[in-house]
């Protein structure tokens, strides 16, 4: 049997994939993984920048290096 040819858009062409459960919960664990993630960075962050001067020497860390780092990333 020949294929049957059509021109009206067929489900299966949308470029749409069914969404089974277990990759919606794969990517809510991701999700609340990078959540905290980035929560603790930004926990971080702002201890860093209220640390005592007192602190930050004995950890050996400018403030300019945190204000730095806090803008721009940590460079390698």
């Amino acid at each position: 049997m020949p294929a049957q040819m059509t021109h009206t858009p067929l489900v299966a062409t949308t470029n749409i994939a069914p969404v089974s459960g277990a990759s919606v919960w794969r990517w809510l664990a991701l999700f609340a993984r990078k959540w905290v993630n980035a929560r603790k960075l930004s926990r971080d962050m702002e201890f860093l920048r209220a640390a005592p001067r007192e602190r930050l020497e004995d950890i050996g860390i400018e403030r300019r290096d945190i204000d730095i780092i806090c803008r721009e990333g940590r460079q390698s």
